[in-house]
């Protein structure tokens, strides 16, 4: 069995530190009514049945990493008993599920834990290392696999759509690599990142020696004005949102010392074929994005790069860049990525912003802390159609909390300026706001 490049550069990081869940993909829901555990233990193996990554597993081999797939009844799921637990206990039981490592070449990369409070209150976690997953397959597995219970008790349910195997994923991306257009998109890529390197912010403790996964969560939600406006004005100079707000992040690295030339990620899916669409998997290739800034470059003038770069990019993006040799590959390909998640188009209606019917259950989404500590600094900017949250992931051995919520301050200081004044050049942007300015300023006088 086949593993795309993506998979083999993930399992080298599992092999480094084994017991980390930084690559722990976690989908979480609560569930208001009775559940057959027998019929979602029969829903479980028909869903591994139809997604072959979620019964596979990747040893190691003497020409490198393997992929073996079991037979689906070998997935069982994990009911505990939890009846004593307050709500509190189990929102960090079911974080708990969701952190516990996997052993990836003994007992593969996906598991279903019930948490059963009550006969008719439980959280299912679902977890997968992100060998065999994506955001979107997250939520396609949770999807599929409420359908095959609900279609063993009276649901009724759409036909499922063919889903592509994963080996002929692994073969078009092989054949794309060289092919004319794959040495075209390598080329282009090594352009990108000539003469630039991975953006690393300065961290408050020295970079250890040996590579950390140790993470933690900041977030902060865009106020409805600025949402708002944030779409309307983009809409206006025929960019989108996403855009703006990644040329703002690069503004926001620079001004926060990443210097003038840097290089960070921006995770795009694969998803090009029908069969792709439906299926579980990690369809996921990385898009190094350039930031090139001179004293004179204007706030403008950073969203424009972006959209161009991400217009352009998605042309060259079945290539991986984990094959490029020098370029964007040299050294760590990344220490910083930037994401969107359009959550209002994720495959299960109506459950990210709210309580929503999966297989006749009643069932909301239970948020947990997962994917902590990746790299230096993970960016997820979640957007639905009351706005705009972003999601700063980071790695506890390098920043203090204080930092990165600091961070996310002159992002959005830069943004909110971008909006009103986008001839701004990125260095004239003050980053404390005058009231405040004043305020430190009285601080050390004798004004009264």
């Amino acid at each position: 069995m086949l593993m795309s490049a993506g998979q083999e550069a993930l399992w080298l990081a599992h092999q480094l530190d084994p017991d980390s869940p930084a690559y722990n993909v976690v989908l979480a829901v609560r569930l208001r009514d009775r559940v057959r555990t027998d019929v979602l233990q029969e829903a479980l193996t028909a869903l591994v049945a139809r997604h072959e990554l979620l019964r596979s597993r990747f040893p190691a081999t003497d020409e490198g990493p393997a992929r073996r797939t079991e037979a689906p009844a070998t997935v069982r799921l994990d009911v505990r008993e939890v009846p004593e637990a307050d709500e509190a206990e189990l929102v960090r039981l079911a974080g708990q599920a969701g952190r516990e490592p996997f052993r990836l070449g003994r007992a593969g990369a996906f598991r279903a834990v019930l948490l059963r409070r009550a006969g008719d209150d439980a959280v299912l976690v679902t977890v997968t290392h992100h060998i065999v997953s994506d955001a979107t397959s997250q939520w396609l597995l949770v999807r599929d696999l409420f359908a095959e219970y609900g279609a063993r008790t009276g649901q009724p349910a759409a036909a499922a759509a063919a889903v592509s195997g994963w080996d002929e994923q692994v073969r078009a991306e092989r054949d794309f690599v060289t092919s004319p257009r794959g040495r075209r998109a390598a080329a282009y890529w090594r352009a990108v990142g000539e003469g630039l390197e991975a953006a690393a912010l300065p961290t408050d403790r020295p970079r250890p020696p040996q590579r950390t996964l140790n993470g933690a969560t900041h977030e902060f939600a865009l106020d409805p004005p600025t949402a708002r406006r944030l779409r309307e004005t983009s809409a206006e100079r025929a960019l989108t949102p996403f855009a703006w707000l990644l040329g703002t992040f690069q503004a926001a690295l620079h001004r926060s010392g990443c210097g003038d030339g840097f290089l960070i990620g921006c995770p795009v899916t694969t998803r090009f074929t029908p069969g792709t669409r439906e299926a579980v998997g990690y369809y996921v290739n990385i898009l190094p994005i350039a930031a090139r800034l001179t004293p004179a470059t204007t706030l403008a003038q950073t969203v424009e790069s972006a959209q161009r770069q991400l217009r352009t990019g998605m042309a060259h993006a079945r290539h991986p860049v984990e094959l490029l040799a020098g370029g964007p590959a040299r050294g760590p390909l990344f220490r910083i990525s930037c994401t969107l998640v359009a959550a209002d188009r994720l495959p299960i209606e109506g459950l990210y912003e709210g309580p929503a019917r999966l297989g006749g259950l009643r069932a909301e989404l239970c948020d947990v802390p997962q994917q902590e500590g990746q790299l230096d600094l993970t960016v997820e900017i979640l957007q639905d159609s009351h706005g705009f949250r972003a999601v700063l992931r980071y790695n506890t051995d390098l920043f203090d909390a204080d930092t990165v919520e600091r961070f996310g301050g002159t992002w959005q200081r830069l943004l909110r300026v971008s909006l009103d004044a986008p001839a701004t050049r990125v260095a004239d942007v003050a980053l404390v706001a005058q009231d405040d300015l004043e305020f430190l300023l009285a601080l050390g006088s004798d004004t009264p």
